[in-house]
């Protein structure tokens, strides 16, 4: 594509996605100074719609970018934003809080994203049948009770309030449970009680009753109510795209069956953020819409997923931008947990 085509191409993709109106080479001829006449961008639109970059709708004479045009767009000619020093202390300081249950994580950065954005968002936590643990803890509240905290290499937290034999108060339950963390150190949760059973010894297996039961309530995450989080979905009334009510049911409908996004995100193995537009994304109901998502780690593990979902004439170098910075900070809130 030649340089005159590309500028096209650029404006057209800008100008459509700010005000949601098929353009018309009149419009780029006033709005921009291209040093053409309006018939020589009509003739270069009429070879960019030939070519498979833009369409035109039945009922305008303007144009609007096809698949293969947001497609060209975000890889050749999309110029990413930088984000404001104030945005970016914000999204710092939405992690700095001292709670770090995954569950609080995962909700906090689906409403921070959809704010930021005016996008539905998505974020998919770690599986918690992949997840080993990484460390146990306790803090004793009184005579006969403590909290003890459950902590996988997921950064996922867990905690329970349990009531404690009394001849395990005080020092000895500190020590039983360093030793039980030392000793289950890196085994699979779903492996836990097994492990338990062979590896307790002494005073910890003549106890092995309470422990078997702390442990196994630590360990049940109930994933199913806690894997995805969901924020923003009233922003699509925003977008003149999804006011029509079988189209929206549509939408509707695949961010709030579980099963769905999780196929979706299970699918993107890359660590980097990645832009799905119109029929390239893999879901039957959302072919209209563009998604981009970006994954998150536990160290060097990539363990969830971040999903924005928008119109195909979505601000993708500002979401590309926030995902890149919030997956940043969610990445590191984990290393912290």
């Amino acid at each position: 594509m030649d340089e005159r085509k590309r500028r096209i191409l650029e404006l057209l993709v800008e100008d459509y996605v700010n005000m949601g109106e098929p353009v018309g080479s009149r419009t780029l001829s006033r709005k921009y100074q291209l040093g053409v006449s309006p018939a020589t961008i009509r003739n270069e639109m009429a070879d960019l719609e030939e070519q498979g970059y833009l369409e035109h709708p039945h009922t305008s004479s303007g144009r609007v970018p096809s698949d293969k045009g947001y497609r060209y767009y975000v890889d050749q000619l999309l110029e990413r934003p930088g984000l404001d020093r104030s945005l970016i202390e914000g999204i710092q300081a939405s992690y700095r809080a001292k709670a770090r249950e995954i569950a609080w994580l995962i909700h906090q950065t689906a409403r921070l994203v959809s704010d930021i954005t005016a996008y539905p968002t998505v974020v998919l936590a770690p599986r918690g049948e992949d997840a080993r643990l990484a460390g146990l803890s306790v803090v004793i509240l009184a005579p006969a009770l403590a909290v003890l905290v459950l902590q996988t290499d997921s950064g996922y937290i867990e905690s329970r309030t349990v009531g404690v034999p009394p001849e395990l108060m005080g020092s000895d339950l500190a020590a039983m449970v360093a030793e039980i963390s030392n000793t289950l150190e890196g085994v699979p949760l779903r492996d836990l009680e097994n492990a338990m059973v062979k590896r307790l010894r002494g005073d910890l297996w003549r106890h092995h009753g309470f422990w078997l039961e702390v442990i196994q309530r630590l360990a049940s995450r109930g994933d199913d109510e806690e894997r995805v989080a969901l924020s923003g979905t009233r922003s699509m009334l925003n977008y003149p795209e999804f006011r029509d009510v079988e189209r929206l049911k549509r939408v509707l409908g695949f961010l709030e069956t579980e099963s769905e996004i999780d196929r979706l995100l299970r699918t993107r193995v890359s660590g980097r953020v990645e832009v799905l537009i119109g029929t390239e994304v893999p879901a039957d109901d959302i072919q209209d819409c563009s998604v981009v998502t970006a994954a998150y780690r536990a160290g060097d593990q990539v363990v969830g997923r971040l999903l924005v979902l928008g119109p195909r004439r979505m601000h993708y170098g500002r979401v590309i931008a926030v995902l890149e910075a919030v997956s940043e900070e969610l990445s590191r809130a984990l290393e912290w947990a």
